[in-house]
């Protein structure tokens, strides 16, 4: 009799849930062509192609009321498949977030859901593709999307505090930046409540985005470390400020990320700088042009002996376009890589084009 009547107060809880949960379903699929010609300073040309990509993503969310404060809740978690991707589908907008509206403040249990610094967000970025984008072809390339340790790409606890027409402060906490869950992909054994652990350490990030009250402007801020171990040279850390205004069909940007990481043996501290303005030609055209540099500064760690400090440079620019078609939007951007890596004479063409369909 005790388990029928556990039972049924289940089944009334799931039932309850569902009279007060509003529950959608959306999704988005992207088809992207990248045709890349790349040098090396003796002029040979290597590392060229083009090919398609796709991208699908299903996102399955929930929000309603707790029967207790009268706190908020909403839910969810994003199924995505980045061209042939064989595992980690789910590790993106996995989330539980519960809110006091009245405050303002909300504590998420999430995963790539809130604001954060690890997703190229670039303020001179207005529309389309990415420094680290088209950069990404051929040989390997001095600008990030993840400046720093990634946390917002861990699973965390933050919390986000709503400060009116200001904008939101965030903060989230990761125990560990990899996955821990101890799942045999050949197998399908481990569960969620099994897990791996090493000695990695914790990390932070800090963050902001909002309009300080002021009309077109946005402004975005963050910071994040990772305790190091003892046997590590340096501590990671990243930090990214962004600034973009609009009025009326214009619109700039400027941005600038640091950061270094703690897998080097020497400290090598990079920052980028990315420079964007975009004219919206009429409600179906939007024209722009991006430019970037990032610069490797090879500081070494205090105790290094004989340690030779250096500089790397590499620049991009890029012209963009952007096409409103209704349901999708198209984009085409056609850039120029200077000095890839830093190397002398090591230089990409790039066009990419990609064709963005929401439902």
């Amino acid at each position: 009799m005790k388990k029928l009547m556990l039972t049924s107060a289940l089944a009334g809880l799931a039932l309850t849930a569902s009279a007060i949960a509003q529950t959608t379903i959306t999704g988005e699929i992207r088809v992207n062509h990248k045709a890349v010609g790349s040098e090396v300073s003796s002029g040979t040309t290597t590392q060229s192609g083009r090919g398609f990509g796709t991208e699908q993503q299903i996102n399955f969310a929930t929000k309603g009321k707790l029967n207790v404060g009268g706190l908020d809740y909403a839910a969810g978690f994003s199924i995505e498949n980045d061209a042939q991707q064989t595992f980690n589908q789910f590790n993106e907008n996995t989330f539980i977030d519960i809110t006091n509206a009245s405050t303002g403040t909300t504590l998420s249990f999430s995963v790539d859901h809130i604001q954060r610094n690890d997703s190229d967000r670039s303020a001179a970025n207005i529309f389309g593709f990415a420094p680290s984008e088209f950069s990404s072809g051929g040989h390997t390339s001095l600008m990030s999307a993840t400046p720093g340790p990634g946390v917002g790409q861990s699973q965390t606890v933050a919390v986000i505090q709503d400060i009116g027409k200001f904008g939101k402060l965030s903060y989230n906490y990761a125990p560990t930046t990899t996955d821990k869950s101890a799942t045999v992909l050949s197998t399908g054994t481990g569960n969620s409540e099994n897990f791996t652990e090493t000695n990695e350490k914790s990390a932070y990030e800090i963050g902001f985005v909002g309009s300080l009250g002021v009309q077109g402007l946005t402004v975005d801020y963050f910071t994040s470390k990772q305790n190091k171990l003892a046997t590590e040279a340096v501590k990671a850390e990243g930090q990214n400020i962004g600034v973009r205004y609009n009025t009326g069909a214009l619109t700039i940007g400027a941005a600038r990320k640091i950061w270094n990481d703690n897998a080097s043996a020497t400290k090598t501290e990079t920052t980028e700088k990315n420079y964007g303005i975009a004219y919206a030609v009429n409600n179906q055209v939007t024209i722009g042009l991006l430019h970037a540099t990032a610069e490797n500064n090879n500081v070494g760690p205090t105790s290094s002996s004989g340690f030779t400090p250096g500089v790397a440079t590499q620049k991009l620019t890029a012209v963009q376009m952007g096409y409103n078609l209704g349901p999708v939007a198209l984009t085409v951007g056609v850039a120029r890589n200077t000095d890839l890596n830093g190397v002398n004479g090591q230089d990409s063409d790039m066009i990419m084009t990609r064709l963005i369909g929401a439902f």
